[in-house]
């Protein structure tokens, strides 16, 4: 069907930067420079009094406001009153962060309500003319000339960057401005990591605090602007600079501080993250800035061995999550946590060797238990078989446990990471029993009759599922592998002998129930139906087709 013209699109914000305007907006600029050049070199040479300076430059705030406001009435000279406007706010804003953080003349409290209040204004003034060049050029303004005034990158600074953050995000999601949003937000947390990058020991909390205000106001405009519109896009990136801030604060500071803060910003992206009705590519952002901040946490209060096993417990709690949320992203970083967790447990707790002959270093040395190596060992294996057990929990929640598409390598590899666990334990166990060559081989016996115990299990389980009754049959062939390659060549006396007659057995009963398991299912379900009017096999035609004796299907009843 014919359809009408399209609707003209609103010229954006950029459209205003042009000709004649853009003039203006850079007669602003200078303004704005002269103005700094007031407060800051007349300051250095001893021109006028600190006082007449900081009311020169409100004056010429208010002038230019003014004459703005003037200038706005006449419909051919509102783009310069725009120009001249956001000159005035960005003026006013300079005076009250000079008169705070410069001059000292108002409290910090009060320097900040007083900011708050020029933001409102200049801001509000720009929501009323509904123009964004408006309220960016101001910010833009007084976000780039800031610390001239305030003479560093001090916590002051950042404080005052946020109140103008929060004045320019809620007219940005009043009107629907994401770039305002953008602007309001990058000056905050920029000057909010200089100043916790920098800060003294007498700077750090307030630095804190204002880090933490950044993470808070951040987190909360961008969700507001993600939840209510589909189109704020650029909200994304507020997100995830949110937690910036806190990330450097983590890092300046030493062992529990350092890790208080960055763990305090993972538990704020986490906890974004497990909100129900918020879309995945949100959960996505969050769950990635949540997880670095959990892995600076983890590495600013642990180290070595304890490091390694709090990595493999945080995969644990990752991929717990995954499967209560049926989220393949939580997944993936589960997946990202175990794999630096396993990798770091075959580096440190729990490498190749201790498992592949004896002595068993570093669980033994010298003949000798070492008793802490032997402990943390033991507890990396017992969380290293559980984060294979909610992998695998994981996987299937998320419909990920399949053959096909290439799925069974992760179901593979992580049975794989849960056997070598389960392996370590049992080794690592009767060294502790018995510290000496005989506990490891009786060790490694065991280890063999639980490998093929296991192999059982899971063809019990794989009558009807494939996966498992492949990976029932690929750990047999492992265990026999195991027997013929490690067993039969380190083992020797009891526990060689022990390690194959219980495998033997364990192997003989398997075969015998599982051939019975599959007559009871295949019994269970019948043997399969040829289509209609398709010929019975001979000899079997007079039994499928009831008594008629013509070698067709018979009816419904006697099917079943």
């Amino acid at each position: 069907m014919p359809t009408g013209p399209p609707a003209p699109q609103r010229p954006g914000w950029w459209a205003s930067l042009s000709g004649a305007r853009l003039l203006a907006w850079t007669g602003g600029g200078v303004t704005l420079l002269g103005l700094v050049m007031l407060l800051v070199l007349a300051a250095s040479r001893g021109w006028f009094s600190p006082v007449a300076r900081l009311v020169a430059g409100a004056v010429l705030g208010l002038a230019l406001l003014g004459l703005a406001v003037w200038l706005h009435r006449k419909e051919s000279a509102r783009a310069g009153a725009v120009a001249v406007a956001g000159t005035g706010v960005a003026a006013l804003y300079l005076v009250v962060a000079s008169g705070t953080a410069q001059y000292h003349y108002l409290p910090a409290a009060v320097g900040l309500v007083l900011g708050l209040v020029v933001a409102a204004g200049g801001l509000g003034l720009a929501d009323h003319w509904r123009s964004p060049a408006l309220a960016i050029g101001a910010v833009v303004g007084a976000g780039l000339l800031m610390p001239v005034v305030t003479e560093g990158w001090g916590p002051l600074l950042a404080a005052l960057t946020v109140v103008l953050e929060i004045v320019a995000g809620i007219v940005a999601l009043r009107r629907g401005w994401p770039w305002l949003l953008v602007v309001g937000a990058a000056w905050a947390v920029l000057y909010a990591s200089l100043a916790a990058g920098v800060a003294g020991s007498a700077e750090l909390w307030p630095a804190g605090a204002a880090a933490a205000a950044v993470l808070v106001v951040g987190c909360a405009l961008a969700l507001y602007a993600l939840v209510t519109s589909s189109t704020n896009a650029p909200a994304y990136g507020v997100l995830a600079s949110a937690a910036v801030p806190m990330l450097v604060m983590g890092g300046r500071l030493d062992g529990w501080r350092g890790a208080a803060v960055a763990g305090g910003a993972a538990v704020v992206m986490l906890g974004v993250a497990l909100v129900p009705r918020l879309d995945r590519p949100v959960r996505i952002v969050a769950l990635t800035v949540g997880a670095v901040a959990l892995l600076e946490a983890t590495g600013l209060l642990f180290s070595g061995d304890v490091a390694v096993a709090v990595i493999v417990g945080e995969g644990i709690g990752f991929a717990v999550a995954a499967a209560l949320l049926r989220s393949r992203p939580t997944l993936l970083f589960a997946a990202g946590f175990g794999v630096m967790g396993v990798l770091g447990a075959l580096a440190l707790p729990l490498p190749p060797g201790v498992l592949a002959g004896y002595p068993a270093s570093p669980f033994t040395r010298g003949g000798l238990l070492q008793t802490g190596p032997l402990v943390t060992g033991l507890i990396v294996a017992v969380l290293t078989v559980g984060l294979a057990v909610a992998m695998l929990v994981a996987l299937a929640r998320t419909g990920l446990l399949g053959s096909g598409d290439g799925r069974a390598a992760m179901w593979v590899v992580t049975g794989l990471v849960g056997l070598y666990g389960l392996t370590g334990f049992v080794v690592g166990l009767a060294l502790l029993v018995s510290p000496d060559r005989g506990g490891f081989v009786a060790g490694h016996a065991v280890v063999t009759v639980l490998w093929t115990v296991l192999a059982l299990v899971l063809l019990a389980r794989g009558i009807r599922n494939t996966p498992l009754r492949v990976a029932g049959l690929v750990l047999v062939a492992a265990a026999v592998a195991k027997l013929i390659l490690f067993d039969l060549v380190s083992l020797d006396g009891l526990a060689r002998v022990g390690a194959f007659l219980g495998a033997g057995l364990v192997l003989l009963f398997a075969g015998v129930r599982y051939a019975r398991l599959v007559s009871e299912a295949e019994t269970a379900t019948g043997p399969a139906t040829p289509p209609t009017g398709v010929a019975a096999p001979a000899g079997g035609a007079e039994q499928a087709a009831g008594d008629d004796g013509r070698g067709t299907w018979g009816p419904p009843d006697a099917r079943t």
